[in-house]
């Protein structure tokens, strides 16, 4: 059995959020009906997609 923060699938990660993010976070997870480590999961794949569709800036 896995113990900690990790384990074969996952990482537990700690965060902290301005507090008026996280009003707006939950509210959308409410309207969504889904949960609030899923919500923070798909905004992040989201972002990433992005950052892989953007052309790569000069210099990087």
């Amino acid at each position: 059995m896995a113990t900690g923060n990790i384990n074969n699938k996952s990482e537990k990660k700690n965060i902290r959020f301005p507090h008026e993010l996280l009003e707006e976070i939950n509210s959308s997870v409410e309207r969504e009906k889904s949960n609030f480590s899923s919500w923070v999961i798909d905004a992040c794949e989201a972002k990433l997609k992005l950052e892989k569709r953007k052309p790569k800036q000069s210099g990087e």
